[in-house]
């Protein structure tokens, strides 16, 4: 079921915004949480993005694509521009090399945490 919702709102993220691409993924409790990537976001600050990704959902909830109640299980979803996120992601994958590397040179990860 929370799988289902995952993909479910990442659909409605993506047809609902700009460009829109959703990151997501279900945890343990079944709540929602992730990434969520648009150009709409261009020049909007965190409470406008906040606003307009709760329109997607609401709007889905009025044409019955998705229930009241699944908005209880979303969670945290952090927005970006697709500039925002080629930081974000670039950042992600220099700090994994890096940690790759050191546990070349010390024999594993945990040597380097």
């Amino acid at each position: 079921m929370s799988q289902r919702l995952q993909g479910k709102l990442a659909r409605l993220l993506k047809e609902g915004l700009k460009e829109g691409k959703a990151d997501l993924e279900t945890l343990p409790n079944g709540h929602v949480c992730g990434h969520v990537i648009s150009s709409e976001f261009n020049r909007l600050d965190y409470q406008e993005r906040r606003r307009r990704i709760r329109r997607v959902l609401d709007r889905a909830v009025s044409e019955g694509k998705l229930k009241a109640s699944d908005l209880l299980r979303v969670s945290t979803l952090l927005t970006y521009t697709p500039a925002e996120w080629f930081v974000a992601t670039a950042d992600t994958e220099r700090a994994t090399s890096r940690k790759t590397q050191g546990a070349r040179q010390y024999g594993s990860e945990e040597d380097c945490i």
